[in-house]
């Protein structure tokens, strides 16, 4: 009877427990702007088996638990969040996104590392934050957003350089360039060949425990990128799209045409030649020029670079993956019709990414990426001299027409005889009489694979090819100022191809171990890396083509010039590296950590016995969250100190330095048979002794997290010290060269940063609101030099012939430090001598004479201060440092809202103490070519006419002659700068050029709507949001140049300058995020 009543209760639960058995949740998790979440994993407690959302972000999971159960939903970039569910449907979950998690991994040293365990210094910027900045430039979007790292745009030209710069930089005269790591691959400017949409990551390691590893070009540290990969399960279309116009964001105030006119008549006044041509050209009376004032005003800013622009960029991606294979696609098209005139920008990006796991153990992986880029249109500035930069013919050129002129007609006044080629030209004019097309092809394939050869030991090997091509065509026509100097008037072809092959390997054994005993972590990884480039560049140059010969014409019939002497060039180079590296990992109870890195490299570059460098690091870290005396401070999530030291290189030099090479450039000649014959000779004297440059680093660091992951602060404290930098030094004439390279310079940078991560505000289904702010010091500073050698000077920047240095390399100084005259006002009356009989006024005893800068001295001439007390000032003895180029600190501020489906970003970034030298200030308020433009500061001038036309002030000979001190002080009451300088001395560098490049700018606004996905998802859509975004909205600065952040030179010894630089615009932009 029991054995019937047992049986009969068995069977009485059986169909309920398989009911238990058979329980099955549904759901759909959502964002904060109700968009699905893929691959979000679900589990918890009673669950068998953990699931991961859809495409749609729904998941239906099986538990075996009664009643109500509680389940949690993670994912990358989001916040954990539990949740009870009493039935069988959890409804619609939303999760949060993490503006802080420590489960995040880093890629660094050829492994991946969880950003908890991070003993170096690193910093990240993710998807979602480029996914805020609708720029085409993934290099343009780092600025400011990470502390310790500028990314400086030289210009504003859509293909400009973009500068960027990892704590300074340690190198005086080398490339301070960092290495690009692109999945796992070197590539050189890897973010200018790479769309941002299909980036996933980029984490720039700044310090030596993290560079080491990567050797000779970890110098200037590392920015690894890493893209976007397919996710098992649905295919997965993606679209991001925007449309845009582009603004001319500021104009240099000019004269308008009375000012220009008023001031043509002043110049005239002492020159025969000059007044008769101002009578025919403007008015033979004071009164007529009265009609200036109603005369219609050319902007010729406006007309050069200041049209409309049209930017425009389609981006598509498609991912998916089934059976242990994934794969994404990509494919981006940039047009860009930019804001000065007859430019042009097109861009193809195409990328195919796919991973494929085998076996258990056996997984591999390929990525194939192709990049062509045409850019159309000469700019408006040039490397050959200050006479072939055009930005100076939109600010000076005349302000107004002719009678019967049209606008894109010569100007009949101007002089066709100003001395070093500076003549002015018509910009519309000039603009179709230059023509430039740069065309670049990158093509690029990766492929890896990694197998698990025990439990814990990974072999991973890595394989990637690069093949670039690089077209530069350029035509000048005859009046182009080009072919008038240097073509005799006729136009000249230039034909650069520049054509690069990158192949590199790395084989990398990784063996580790996860709580060995419970309480040990250790990894240890060894490898090798090999690095080949090979170089070729082919320079051709013809003039003495017939005149009214097109473009295309003079490129396909090059026979119809004649070559330039030295013409065709041709350089071919390679360069081969082998790396052997190891690092070994460990920890103790989650609480001590030790990092050892070292790397050994063999370089082509250097000769026997200096091939190699050994670069190690080490490092420590001590996890005090951890440890049990804090246990009662829940408030505090994570809480490490660390350290690391270690010894970076740098091979950033070019090739051959230790060998002797011979040129035949066209410099020397040898006759024979009344033949001129091009000569080889050696171009420097060369030491075989040459090694590589390295730096020392040291790097304190805190990381801090609060308050359940809300607030996360990073504070890092660094010193860099470099040595061995080349330098050309001073050598005695009978070696039979000037100089010789040689490893002698050193410098240092010292500074902290802060990176600050919060969450101000979080509500599930309302306002969100996260900020991330980071600030930056760093101090730059020269240590030594040669032997005996305290300073040296850089060739000069810009200017005309004769031109005076303007930047210093000095011991106890920053590198590129500014050089020049001290500025010191302007001459007044009181500073001379007045003979009422003749008029002369000649300078008083003890006044300083400035006349061998600006010739003769008279009342309202610029005065300089003398530095060595000697009464004269002259440009070599009473120079001296005017300007710092090195910023105190520089930062950003980015804060991100969303309330349901709204979002929106607001993005600034700041640079404060550093100088910027104001060329074109220098060039625009001067003189020196008759009948020119200059800025309208200058009608604050000293005035050498009265207000009825009459000359109140004039030179004859060497004496300057005027009316009385009381009359003429009157007129100049309200003078406020000196006369303009018409001599050559008007180009001098001084300090009066060096401006405050302290700014505010507001770089980044962003406003986004996201429809609801119940909305959507009939249209078999996962997301679709709308945004508008206004780029480089205003920028808050007392510098008066066209943008404070400028350097148009690319090298290091001549930081800050602003001289002739494509203007920069601003963009308002609509677009479209849309998946599928």
């Amino acid at each position: 009877m029991n054995k019937v009543r047992f049986l009969l209760t068995v069977l009485f639960f059986i169909p309920f427990t398989l009911l238990a058995q058979n329980r099955v949740i549904k759901g759909k998790v959502v964002d904060e702007s109700g968009n699905p979440v893929q691959g979000v994993n679900i589990t918890g407690k009673g669950v068998k088996k953990g699931v991961q959302t859809d495409k749609d972000g729904n998941f239906s999971i099986s538990i075996t638990t009664t009643g109500t159960v509680n389940l949690e939903a993670s994912s990358v970039g989001f916040e954990k969040l539990n949740f009870a569910v009493s039935g069988e449907d959890a409804g619609t979950i939303k999760l949060p996104r993490a503006v802080i998690t420590q489960e995040d991994v880093v890629v660094i040293g050829y492994q991946t590392v969880r950003r908890k365990d991070l003993l170096a210094s690193v910093s990240s910027v993710g998807a979602r934050q480029l996914r805020d900045i609708p720029v085409n430039s993934a290099a343009e979007a780092l600025n400011g957003r990470l502390a310790g790292v500028t990314a400086t745009t030289a210009e504003g030209s859509p293909d400009a350089d973009v500068r960027i710069r990892v704590r300074g930089g340690m190198s005086i005269t080398g490339d301070n360039s960092p290495l690009y790591v692109i999945d796992g691959v070197q590539m050189e400017n890897a973010l200018s060949i790479i769309s941002p949409q299909d980036i996933l990551s980029i984490d720039v390691l700044k310090d030596a425990a993290a560079t080491s590893i990567y050797g000779a070009r970890g110098a200037n540290g590392v920015i690894v990128i890493t893209t976007k990969s397919g996710r098992t399960g649905r295919m997965k279309v993606t679209y991001n799209g925007f449309v845009g116009i582009k603004t001319l964001a500021n104009k240099l105030d000019v004269m308008n045409p009375y000012d220009f006119v008023i001031y043509q008549s002043e110049r005239s006044r002492g020159s025969s030649t000059d007044s008769t041509n101002f009578t025919k050209n403007f008015g033979s009376t004071w009164d007529t020029l009265n009609v200036y004032r109603n005369v219609d005003e050319v902007d010729w800013q406006k007309e050069a670079f200041g049209r409309t622009g049209i930017t425009t960029t389609h981006s598509l991606s498609v991912g998916g993956g089934f059976k242990g294979f994934t794969y994404n696609f990509g494919y981006t098209y940039n047009n860009e019709k930019a804001i000065v005139l007859n430019s042009d920008y097109k861009r193809h990006l195409l990328s195919f990414k796919g991973d494929y796991k085998i076996t258990r153990k056996l997984a591999v992986g390929a990525s194939v990426r192709y990049t062509t880029q045409d850019v159309l249109g000469a700019g408006v500035s040039d490397d050959k001299g200050s006479a072939y930069n055009r930005l100076r013919n939109a600010v000076k050129y005349r302000p107004f027409l002719s009678s019967g002129q049209d606008i894109d007609e010569s100007d009949p006044f101007a002089d066709p005889n100003v001395g070093n080629g500076l003549n002015l030209t018509n910009p519309i004019l000039l603009t179709d009489a230059e023509y430039r097309r740069k065309t670049n092809n990158t093509f690029n394939i990766t492929a890896n694979a990694s197998y698990v050869i025990l439990k814990n030991l990974t072999f991973k090997t890595t394989f990637g090819y690069i093949s670039g091509e690089r077209r530069d065509r350029q035509f000048y026509d005859s009046i182009a100022p080009y072919s008038i100097i240097q073509g005799g008037a006729k136009p000249i072809a230039r034909l650069d191809t520049t054509k690069t092959r990158t192949i590199t390997n790395s084989n990398v054994l990784t063996y580790a171990v996860k709580k060995f005993r419970g309480k040990h972590d250790f990894s240890v990884l060894v490898g090798e890396e090999t690095y080949e480039l090979k170089t070729e560049v082919y320079s051709n140059l013809f003039g003495q083509y017939p005149k009214y010969i097109s473009y295309n014409d003079a490129f396909k019939q090059t026979n119809l010039g004649t070559a330039f002497t030295g013409y065709p060039k041709v350089y071919k180079s390679r360069y081969t590296n082998i790396s052997f590296f190891g690092s070994l990992n460990y920890g103790f109870q989650d609480r001590y950590l030790l990092s050892v890195n070292v790397r050994q490299d063999g370089a082509s570059k250097f000769g026997p016995g200096n091939k190699w460098g050994t670069f190690p690091s080490g490092s420590v870290a001590w996890r005090i969250s951890q440890e049990k005396f804090m246990e009662k401070l829940s408030f505090v999530n994570e809480f490490k100190l660390r350290y690391g030291i270690g010894l970076i290189g740098n091979n950033r030099i070019d090739d051959y330095l230790y060998l002797t090479t011979f040129s035949n450039n066209g410099n020397y000649f040898y006759g024979l048979n009344n033949q001129a014959i091009i000569s080889y000779y050696s171009t420097a004297l060369v030491n075989q002794q040459l090694k590589w440059e390295s730096t020392l680093n040291s790097n304190f660091g805190i990381d801090l997290t609060l308050f359940n992951r809300r607030v996360d602060l990073s504070l890092d404290i660094y010193s860099n010290k470099s040595k061995d930098l080349l330098l050309k030094v001073p050598v005695a004439s009978t070696f039979g060269y000037p100089n010789q390279l040689q490893n002698i310079g050193e410098t240092t940078n010292k500074g902290v940063e802060l990176q600050l991560n919060t969450v101000i505000m979080r509500k599930t289904n309302g306002f969100n609101w996260n900020a991330n702010f980071n600030i930056g010091f760093n101090k730059n500073k020269i240590t030594a030099l040669g032997r005996n050698q305290q300073s040296f000077f850089a060739d000069p920047s810009w200017g005309v012939s004769g031109q005076p240095y303007d930047y210093i390399q000095k011991i106890g100084s920053p590198v590129g430090s500014m050089w020049g005259l001290e500025t010191d006002g302007f001459y007044t009356v009181n500073d001379f001598n007045y003979n009422a009989a003749t008029g002369a006024y000649t300078l008083k005893a003890g006044v300083v004479d400035n006349k061998s800068i600006i010739g003769v001295v008279q009342p309202g001439s610029i005065k300089f201060k003398d530095q060595n007390n000697d009464g004269l000032v002259d440009i070599t003895n009473d120079s001296k440092i005017i300007g710092n180029p090195t910023p105190k600190f520089t930062g950003g501020l980015l804060q991100q809202f969303s309330y349901k489906g709204w979002d929106a970003s607001v993005f600034v970034n700041f640079s404060y103490g550093n100088d910027v030298y104001n060329a074109n200030k220098i060039e625009f308020t001067n003189a020196y070519s008759n009948n020119s433009n200059m800025l309208a500061i200058m009608n604050d001038r000293w005035r050498t006419i009265t207000e009825n036309g009459q000359t109140a002030q004039w030179v004859v000979g060497t004496t300057a002659y005027g009316i009385a001190p009381d009359q003429l002080a009157a007129l100049n009451a309200n003078a406020k700068i000196w006369q303009p300088i018409k001599t050559s001395g008007a180009f001098y560098p001084h300090s009066w050029a060096i401006e405050d490049g302290s700014f505010l700018r507001i770089n980044n606004v962003t406003i986004g709507y996201s429809l609801p996905a119940k909305m959507i998802s009939k249209m078999k859509m996962s997301q679709l949001r709308f945004y508008f975004t206004a780029n480089n909205l205003a920028v808050l600065t007392s510098y008066s140049g066209y943008d404070p952040e400028v350097s148009v030179k690319g090298s290091p010894l001549t930081p800050g300058l602003d001289y002739s630089a494509y203007p920069k615009s601003r963009s308002f932009i609509f677009g479209i995020n849309a998946s599928f």
